[in-house]
């Protein structure tokens, strides 16, 4: 492989000598230290040293060589995926400016090749999940930012929908993206505030990021998976550091004029029911969701509805399979574009379909999801077979089943099992109609309608009186999704580890 720089240097002290390759691989070898490192999918930034003409920092981010060093320097794993990464810092020292200069100009050419974001405004939320949405700033996403070089401009919501007004009302012509350091709920509302806007169809298309920060973390979760890194905070932002982006299926949920876009997940039952109902155990932090899980599932309920989709374009008998193995494999194809490149313009309104089209099922149902993404949370991989451009919403339906066995199914949750479930349908379906009705056997209509975390609507007997709830519980709510309407920005694809010595 040619070489682009070859130096006797000093790193860390130590006498080397460093290697930076055409293809971004940066090797030193000496007696005491060898190593390798992947430019840019492991550096944050570099900085020249004011007081040494001669030197430069490498601000790198990479994989810890073990378990035990990536546990001490990173803290535990969170949902999985690869080694944690940890910052390093690397001192390097030259003999003559000529080479210093050639050395820092060859890494630019690298970072800039990328497109990475110069300028963000990152939307902290305070209040969400355990609160610690201030602190994760602070201790990780600032010192990461500032380490690549970024420009921030940070805003703090102080109130519902402050992020749908922030993202409404700035300028976008100022910033190359914008982070939301939270759960779920802030990102929602930056989509919808930019698709509020009248130039809509440019605003749409600013790089969205997400750092989690929240209770459920189901789209960072679903982002940083896609090459198998940790949900963590200091990952996702690195994840945006480096400046690649993802296309992503925007939903839009309708009830007559009222209207919303979603990105995450609409669900109705069992799930929505824990989610809400576990608010009154807030001070419980995650656990506030296992413990409301068992009590539903002791105190189970079933809720009458009909609901109507359109099958996606080949795949009109998914639901019938239950998701067997040839057909899972034919899904996890679906999606070939990942390309930003092919996001689509023109007004965000329903498509319409002929009566004909439409496959209608009611009955009793325990639960009803219908996602965007793989991860409704982090640890809740509740439709596996979901893409981020495919056009498509994957509908996961529970249907009645003994209750020990519906523990087992949630159990399975976790790891994206229960699509294998006999008491488990999944479709692939382009549209969606929901006409929710009562509790099975029951005077109370009760039930909600989980939006990406909020209450779409719920029904009388429900907690709360819902008079604040967009829609209303009982009419027809109509789904339907615009193919790559939004960017995102994702992680690179997965490269061997670097290794320092």
């Amino acid at each position: 492989m040619a070489d682009l720089f070859k130096e006797e240097v000093q790193l860390n002290g130590a006498g080397v000598t460093v290697q930076l390759s055409k293809a971004g691989l940066l090797r030193w070898s000496g007696k005491r230290k060898n190593g390798t490192l992947m430019i840019p999918g492991d550096l944050i930034g570099f900085k020249e040293q004011q007081e040494d003409a001669s030197s430069i920092i490498l601000h790198t981010f990479c994989h810890c060589s073990s378990s035990s060093m990536s546990h001490k320097l990173c803290g535990p794993r969170r949902g999985g995926g690869r080694r944690n990464r940890i910052r390093k810092d690397m001192l390097i020292k030259f003999a003559n400016p000529a080479s210093h200069k050639l050395f820092c100009d060859n890494i630019q050419e690298f970072l800039d090749a990328c497109g990475r974001p110069k300028k963000l405004l990152v939307i902290v939320n305070p209040f969400g999940g355990d609160g610690v949405g201030r602190r994760v700033y602070t201790k990780t996403v600032e010192p990461l930012l500032q380490a690549a070089g970024i420009t921030i401009i940070m805003k703090e919501t102080q109130f519902q929908q402050h992020a749908k007004e922030l993202a409404k009302s700035f300028n976008l012509s100022e910033i190359d993206g914008i982070v939301c350091v939270s759960g779920d709920g802030v990102l929602v509302e930056v989509l919808n505030g930019l698709l509020e806007r009248l130039d809509w169809e440019s605003a749409i298309k600013v790089p969205l990021g997400i750092v989690p920060a929240g209770t459920g973390n189901g789209m960072a979760k679903s982002v940083l998976n896609l090459s198998g890194e940790p949900c963590d905070a200091a990952t996702a932002t690195f994840a945006i550091i480096q400046g690649h982006k993802q296309a992503l299926d925007v939903a839009m949920v309708a009830q007559g004029k009222v209207k919303y876009h979603s990105i995450l997940m609409l669900s109705w039952g069992l799930v929505a029911d824990v989610d809400f109902e576990s608010e009154r155990y807030r001070w419980m932090g995650r656990l506030r969701l296992d413990i409301q899980t068992i009590i539903r599932i002791v105190n189970l309920r079933r809720y009458n509805g009909s609901f109507a989709y359109i099958p996606s374009t080949g795949l009109e008998g998914t639901g019938d399979k239950n998701c067997e193995p040839d057909m899972c494999s034919m899904l996890q194809g679906a999606e070939t574009d990942n390309d930003p490149s092919l996001l689509k313009s023109g007004h965000s309104e329903p498509q319409a379909f002929a009566a004909s089209e439409w496959q209608p099922m009611d009955g009793a149902f325990l639960s009803l999801m219908l996602s965007n993404v793989p991860f409704a949370g982090e640890n809740v991989m509740s439709a596996p077979l979901a893409k981020f451009s495919d056009g498509c919403l994957d509908l996961v339906i529970m249907k009645e089943c003994p209750r020990w066995k519906l523990f087992q199914l949630l159990l399975k949750v976790r790891s994206g099992e229960h699509i294998k479930s006999k008491y488990v349908q999944y479709f692939k379906v382009k549209a969606f109609q929901l006409t929710p009705a009562g509790r099975f056997a029951s005077n109370t209509q009760g039930g909600y309608i989980d939006l990406d975390g909020e209450v779409l609507a719920r029904g009388c007997g429900a907690f709360g009186d819902g008079s604040k709830d967009p829609m209303v519980y009982g009419p027809t709510i109509e789904v339907s999704i615009k193919r790559g309407l939004a960017t995102i920005f994702r992680p690179p694809r997965p490269h061997s580890d670097s290794s320092f010595s």
